[in-house]
């Protein structure tokens, strides 16, 4: 891999988001955006699903897998793309990025077909994954360690706002427009990216400008392959095969072995690995990559089921569903700052994660009491404490592995964290939606058989509100092992003098970013 030039070795003390600075963040924020609206806007929408099986055909598993395929491409891509950035350098990765995930967009907008749907959505999740990794990665690389908590909870906000914001976008597209307008959407942004980082933004390559034989493309292959063949198999278990079936047992058996000859290769065999063994060996680091695939479980598990509550046991619209998760993003978004500003006055990000977890813990336990006659008031008091303890653990644990980690491994430390917490959101919809069903199949049939005549509604939604219980049970246990995991968190001091790579930035004579005018 390619070292990259070391512009200064400290921190100088006068360090300031300059004018330059700002545009870039501006950018890196728009992206992180449209990324999580792209994500939330189709996986969390069930309306927008039935519309577009109305439309060009498939069946409910296909529409599932619309949401579900984004996901999983998306995280299976980080941490490979970033390596070739390192090697390539970061605009000259994060432009072809950029221009994937338009192109899946104009796939999603112009079809004809689910397959061609789902095919888009793959191109989009490959895009996303590379814009989402290498905006962290940019932003790692021009930010002082200890600032990057105070002004990365802004490009976390952005995210949340695209999170929180979908449900209501999608529920105002199903009830009065076309579900194509979920992907116009995106074109405008994507046309911004494009024009900024090809003309404005000039990012320094890499000093030592090797072959691309440097790249790791077959240590890459067999990650990635071997993530889909895992996560694929996940997905089909207990929503549309069996888990004891072939079909699922395959290419789980399949993604296990080659997530293992990945490792040996890696460990061995690779001449230029692009996972490096040092941001694995740290046992403070592999626990914040730990915490971050279950916080991801946690969030996207909850984003998709408490709209789903609304819908199906409160009967809301689309859009009244969404409107309802605003308690969410009305808190997360000022949590996420909140909490960077004072861990960098502080300097101790340990109080933060904690809070955040328990906060968190608090929620999935309070979602366990929701049923058919929960009051608003209850609803919404829960969905706040959970914004702020989700604002608290989405910025705080982003940068602690990094903490832990030597600096010049802050970048692929970064990427391996956004990776573990984006599996993370893979995995909870799909473990979710297998224990919904499983508890839905077996509670329908007693409520059924139990109730009068003329009371099948009320026996629906208190089956509704069953399995949606059951649910939340499950995150509560994963919640409550975040929260105790957390607690294993040792301290450092955010004022240790780091080497600031602001590696992969063009510099004018005072070391600023250079942002073409």
């Amino acid at each position: 891999m390619a070292a990259l030039a070391e512009i200064q070795s400290d921190v100088p003390p006068h360090w300031t988001m300059s004018s330059r600075k700002i545009a870039i963040f501006v950018s890196l924020s728009i992206m992180s955006l449209v990324i999580a609206l792209d994500a939330n806007i189709i996986v969390t929408s069930l309306s927008n699903n039935e519309a577009i099986i109305q439309d060009i055909g498939g069946t409910s598993t296909q529409a599932f897998w619309v949401g579900t395929a984004y996901l999983i491409s998306c995280a299976v891509v980080m941490p490979f793309i970033e390596s070739v950035s390192n090697v390539l350098g970061r605009r000259e990765v994060l432009i072809p990025c950029i221009g994937l995930f338009t192109a899946g967009t104009l796939m999603c907008c112009f079809t004809s077909g689910i397959a061609l749907m789902i095919a888009g959505r793959v191109v989009q999740g490959v895009g996303a994954g590379g814009m989402y990794v290498l905006c962290l990665v940019i932003f790692t690389d021009i930010v002082a360690l200890r600032l990057r908590f105070k002004f990365y909870g802004i490009i976390q906000g952005a995210w949340a706002i695209g999170s929180i914001s979908g449900p209501i976008i999608a529920g105002a597209v199903a009830e009065h427009t076309t579900w194509r307008w979920v992907f116009y959407l995106n074109l405008p942004i994507c046309a911004y990216c494009l024009a900024f980082f090809s003309l404005f933004c000039q990012l320094k390559k890499p000093v030592d400008t090797v072959a691309i034989t440097h790249i790791d493309w077959l240590g890459g292959f067999l990650f990635t392959a071997s993530w889909v063949s895992l996560l694929v198999g996940i997905s089909w278990g207990g929503v549309q095969f069996a888990w004891g079936s072939a079909q699922t047992v395959a290419p789980i058996t399949l993604g296990v072995v080659g997530l293992a000859a990945t490792v040996i290769y890696e460990a061995r065999y690779a001449p230029h690995p692009f996972l490096k063994k040092t941001i694995f060996t740290s046992v403070n680091s592999v626990l914040v990559y730990i915490l971050g695939f279950l916080q991801g479980l946690i969030l996207y598990g909850q984003l998709y089921y408490v709209p789903l509550y609304f819908l199906s046991v409160q009967s809301y619209t689309p859009t009244t569903s969404g409107v309802a998760m605003l308690p969410v993003s009305v808190l997360l978004v000022p949590g996420s700052i909140v909490s960077g500003v004072m861990i960098s006055r502080l300097n101790s990000y340990r109080w933060a994660i904690w809070v955040g977890w328990t906060l968190t813990a608090v929620t999935s336990g309070l979602l366990i009491q929701w049923g058919v006659g929960t009051p608003v008031i209850v609803w919404v008091v829960t969905l706040m404490v959970g914004g702020v303890g989700h604002g608290f653990v989405l910025n705080a644990q982003t940068f602690v592995s990094g903490v832990s980690t030597p600096e010049e491994n802050a970048a692929e430390s970064a990427a391996i964290y956004l990776f573990c917490r984006t599996l993370g959101t893979a995995i909870g919809v799909n473990v979710g939606s297998s224990v919904f069903q499983n508890f839905m199949a077996m509670k329908l049939p007693v409520e059924l058989s139990a109730v009068p005549s003329g009371a099948f509604q009320d026996s629906v939604l208190g089956a509704y509100a069953f399995a949606l219980q059951r649910v939340h049970t499950v995150f509560t246990g994963v919640a409550g092992l975040g929260l105790l995991l957390s607690l294993c968190i040792p301290r450092y001091s955010l004022d240790r003098t780091l080497p600031c790579r602001r590696t992969s930035l063009s510099e004018d004579t005072d070391g600023e970013t250079n942002v073409k005018s």
